[in-house]
């Protein structure tokens, strides 16, 4: 085959992988490695707002289960107590919510430290979608709950997300790792008449092979913001340490 004939043939073959995939851009490789969270990690993120900078703890863990590959997401706060536990279900397009649960300290001052649990109803499933294109697409994440205190009330929290392109590289652990951005549009609101929502607009960066790294949200008119950044990679058995040392056995 000559040079000509062997450019036609590789252009030809672009176009037919490029019409195979849709145009789309896969990116699933910069989403949590599920596949190796089989044993579990805690991703720990250095969390600013405002003046304020405290740590907040994410606990991914995945199972293989007869209807798939799921990721269990759970949350601790600075005090190590837990505030959110979701389980996505990890498919060919994306990774998508199938539960959501939520948990607060107990008002009641004879709990004893106990917790008020909510589960959520999720109406939009898109947490991370595994092909792109440009930022015409929307992702969109809904969920609503009626909080324990207030049943006759329904919370709503939606997050959209636009596929931004490339993020600069990130640096962990002396590496750097290539990333991708969303935009993110985020409303929380009480579906009770009279009651504004609240907006919030930033970014989300994902790094390749190890997820989300870095956000930014900015509240209202700016005078609000939260920024996060991942710090650290371990067991949930340093966790558990970190906590004993804290708060002893």
């Amino acid at each position: 085959m000559d040079k000509l004939s062997c450019f036609f043939w590789s252009v030809g073959v672009c176009f037919l992988f490029a019409c195979s995939n849709g145009g789309k851009r896969d990116i699933g490789a910069y989403y949590y490695p599920v596949k190796d969270l089989k044993g579990g990690k805690v991703y720990e993120y250095v969390v600013s707002q405002n003046d304020s900078v405290m740590p907040e703890y994410w606990y991914y863990r995945t199972f293989v289960r007869d209807s798939g590959l799921f990721l269990v997401g759970t949350y601790y706060d600075h005090r190590f107590q837990i505030g959110q536990i979701i389980r996505e279900k990890i498919t060919k397009s994306g990774a998508l919510a199938k539960e959501c649960h939520l948990y607060e300290a107990d008002p009641n001052p004879d709990a004893e430290g106990g917790q008020v649990h909510t589960k959520t109803m999720i109406q939009a499933a898109n947490k991370f979608p595994f092909a792109v294109t440009d930022s015409t697409g929307v992702f969109v994440f809904k969920l609503q709950f009626n909080p324990p205190d207030d049943p006759e009330s329904t919370i709503y929290v939606e997050r959209n997300r636009r596929f931004l392109g490339d993020a600069p590289d990130f640096e962990y652990d002396g590496k750097q790792y290539p990333c991708v951005r969303f935009g993110l549009k985020e409303t929380i609101g009480n579906a009770k008449e009279g009651i504004d929502p609240v907006e919030s607009k930033g970014e989300e960066w994902y790094a390749k092979g190890l997820g989300l790294v870095y956000y930014r949200k900015l509240y209202g008119d700016g005078a609000f913001k939260v920024e996060a950044r991942l710090t650290d990679i371990f067991s949930m058995a340093k966790l558990e340490q970190r906590a004993t040392t804290v708060f002893g056995e």
